[in-house]
């Protein structure tokens, strides 16, 4: 790219992360795509893209990236991503009067198979979370922080992301979370939940108050990635499904309110989402499910 359309990119990643409030993982998401974008665009025009040759796309370039894509085995669901970014920073340019949206908009989405959440079932999770321990060689507070861990992610259906920016201080019945775009919600504790916390920080050797609730072996804040990293090797031993994963947990959350009778509008709340469509997934789950149990218990098909 040349100097200007890096200045534009640069304005177009700044307005998403302070004024748009995408999250960090998003922006990064947004920028890799979009450098994917350019570097097809380059080898396949044999130029570096600028701001005049942009202007002059088709509907063909835009679909033949997609294809170059799919050729490189990359999956719907990222090629649906990648089409989004693309067309945010062109719609960025488009406010500016510098590009005419009609060839991007042009362009359909790929489609995507409807996948499913994978709830754990409850008896499951209610074993698990009851454990004498997870591995036999940890210490009692790193067992003690890991219940607590995973019995908030299931009581609340946080995001793993959300749980672990938790500060101790802020422990307390109902505790206001930041979730995605800045949102905010109230995730009510229950006193079961709260107990085992109270267990793990009393059991903990650092001193947690003026800092994150859920720390790793040398004190520092933990991490998504190592959370799922020990849920991968936990779930062979205690029989979990092999979907098992920190939000796996949120799944299982949402679900098995859903199963219960909670209403939807009460489930989205709960979970942050800003659209009800994202969580009209979990009615599909239940009615999944009542399939199966029509499926085994009618006389008729056995």
């Amino acid at each position: 790219m040349d100097n200007s359309l890096l200045e534009l990119e640069q304005k177009w990643l700044d307005e998403l992360s302070f004024q748009r409030h995408y999250s960090k993982n998003t922006i990064i998401n947004y920028h890799r795509d979009f450098q994917n974008f350019i570097t097809f665009l380059t080898e396949h025009n044999n130029e570096t893209p600028n701001i005049d040759s942009l202007k002059l796309l088709k509907v063909v370039d835009f679909r033949s990236w997609l294809s170059n894509r799919i050729n490189n085995n990359l999956s719907p669901r990222s090629n649906v991503r990648a089409l989004s970014s693309v067309k945010s920073f062109f719609h960025f340019l488009a406010k500016r009067g510098l590009f005419e949206l009609q060839s991007i908009n042009s362009v359909r989405r790929p489609k995507l198979d409807k996948l499913l959440p994978k709830p754990i079932p409850e008896q499951r999770i209610s074993d698990f979370l009851n454990e004498p321990y997870y591995f036999e060689r940890d210490p009692q507070w790193v067992t003690n922080r890991d219940r607590a861990l995973y019995t908030l992610l299931y009581s609340t259906g946080l995001r793993i992301s959300e749980a672990l920016n938790i500060k101790t201080i802020d422990i307390a019945e109902e505790i206001k979370i930041v979730g995605k775009g800045k949102k905010d919600r109230i995730a009510i504790l229950f006193p079961t939940t709260l107990q085992k916390i109270h267990t793990y920080v009393k059991s903990c050797p650092y001193n947690l108050q003026k800092g994150y609730l859920f720390i790793g072996v040398r004190g520092k804040q933990l991490k998504a990635s190592y959370v799922d990293s020990r849920l991968a090797r936990l779930r062979i031993a205690n029989n979990l499904p092999d979907h098992t994963s920190a939000h796996a947990f949120r799944h299982s959350f949402a679900s098995h309110l859903v199963q219960e009778g909670a209403d939807l509008r009460s489930v989205q709340e709960l979970l942050g989402h800003e659209s009800l469509s994202s969580t009209q997934i979990y009615t599909d789950v239940d009615d999944y499910n009542l399939l199966k149990i029509y499926e085994k218990t009618h006389p008729l098909e056995n």
